[in-house]
């Protein structure tokens, strides 16, 4: 896009959000691939690895693309420790209910080990990526201020 001069913006906004629609799309593509040669196919890992890697691979990509430029991930700021905690709690039930589904597990002690796993390891993850964007975003907001005093 660098070699075209002068672009409308609504041209451009519409390439970027097209191209946006693309890569979900090809993300729901891995997704339904790695799920059905695990479960349904049952293959072993070596067929289904370069999707795999490819889709943890693009959510790295995209998380570390947000928080390098301070995008709030999590979209507010009211509430959020209760917001972080409910996520957690929904991702583990959710998790939870989609392993029992797909493996057939149905021993309750190893679901329940399973789930507070689950919900402590993504809750910590969900924190930490909180915790790095709102410190950029705090980092910008500093370096905003220091120049508006500047102009002043």
């Amino acid at each position: 896009m660098k070699n075209v001069k002068n672009q409308d913006e609504r041209v451009l906004t519409q390439r970027r959000k097209i191209q946006s629609d693309g890569f979900q799309l090809l993300i729901y593509a891995l997704i339904i691939s790695v799920v059905v040669q695990q479960f349904f196919l049952q293959t072993p890992p070596s067929q289904y690895m370069v999707e795999f890697l490819c889709l943890v691979g693009a959510g790295f990509y995209n998380l570390i693309r947000n928080l390098n430029i301070g995008n709030n991930i999590f979209c507010d700021d009211k509430g959020s420790g209760k917001r972080l905690f409910k996520n957690a709690l929904f991702s583990g039930v959710g998790s939870v209910i989609l392993f029992a589904v797909l493996s057939g597990e149905q021993n309750a002690g190893n679901l329940l080990n399973y789930f507070l796993t689950f919900t402590v390891a993504s809750g910590g993850m969900t924190y930490l990526i909180y915790y790095l964007g709102k410190k950029k975003q705090d980092k910008i907001k500093r370096e905003l201020d220091i120049d508006e005093d500047d102009i002043e």
